[in-house]
């Protein structure tokens, strides 16, 4: 890693230690040539994630006015995908919500619903991954649905609720840039003067070029995330957008599994 690192940033790039990862690729620490902290991805050529397309992603987040970690460089080297970001210190906020106050989570909230104006905004052609040929809705979320949801049960409910819910595929509002997987331990936050405050948006390996409410509708199911898990009770398509990242997690948690069951009885889906 060391080598691999060398080659992309220049002599004297080291790498340390693991950090936390779950999505496919290796994460590491690391340290520039002049010393400068940062966070090494590497996953092989061909392998989920598409390292050099999240990178891509991060950078249209960015120009739209979302904190993230800035690119120091995202190359392929020796069949090798690299993508280096600096550090942003912090905190995730999953492990911060529980213990701050009315008005520090307001304050966060507020943050992060701008989050998820300001990625409305960033149209692109069509559905589907980015960079690739644009499609309906009603082909891509399916096409996506099958590459992430495990093979079995979950995959099995996953196509009920396409087949029985498809209609609600229609498009409305148009493609945009989608985080695709934000959660509150994706979400750093660190101190200031005024409490606690969103620093960065992390851990784009998941984006896509999707619906306009489905990171709004993801994120409601988590505590701390702007919305609230009841508002899909009202709204089929956020039922559905809930449930199909349910199944995509081997989960077997009370939790988890309380909210697979609780949207798979919402929208009729045998489980």
């Amino acid at each position: 890693m060391d080598d691999l690192l060398a080659a992309v940033l220049g002599p004297g790039a080291r790498t340390a230690g693991a950090l936390p990862g779950d999505g496919g690729a290796t994460v590491r620490a690391g340290t520039g040539p002049a010393g400068e902290r940062l966070v090494v991805k590497s996953a092989p050529v061909g392998v989920a994630p598409d390292l050099l397309r999240a990178a891509h992603a991060q950078e249209a987040a960015r120009e739209a006015g979302v904190p993230v970690p800035r690119t120091v460089a995202a190359r392929v080297v020796g069949g090798t995908q690299v993508h280096v970001t600096e550090h942003v210190a912090g905190r995730p906020w999953a492990e911060v919500h529980p213990r701050v106050g009315d008005h520090e989570q307001r304050a966060v909230l507020a943050e992060l619903t701008d989050v998820l104006a300001r990625l409305r905004r960033v149209a692109q052609p069509g559905f589907g991954d980015l960079g690739a040929p644009p499609a309906p809705e009603h082909d891509a979320l399916p096409a996506r649905t099958r590459r992430r949801v495990p093979a079995g049960w979950r995959r099995d409910a996953a196509e009920r609720a396409l087949d029985r819910h498809g209609a609600l595929l229609d498009g409305r509002g148009g493609a945009v840039l989608v985080h695709g997987d934000l959660h509150h331990a994706n979400v750093l936050v660190r101190p200031g003067s005024a409490g606690w405050r969103l620093a960065a948006v992390l851990d784009w390996d998941s984006a896509w070029a999707g619906p306009a409410d489905a990171d709004a509708a993801r994120a409601a199911l988590w505590d701390g995330m702007p919305g609230s898990p009841a508002d899909a009770d009202a709204d089929d398509r956020a039922a559905l957008q809930q449930l199909l990242w349910c199944l995509e997690y081997a989960d077997d948690g009370p939790r988890h599994r309380a909210d697979t069951a609780r949207l798979a009885a919402r929208l009729g889906v045998p489980v």
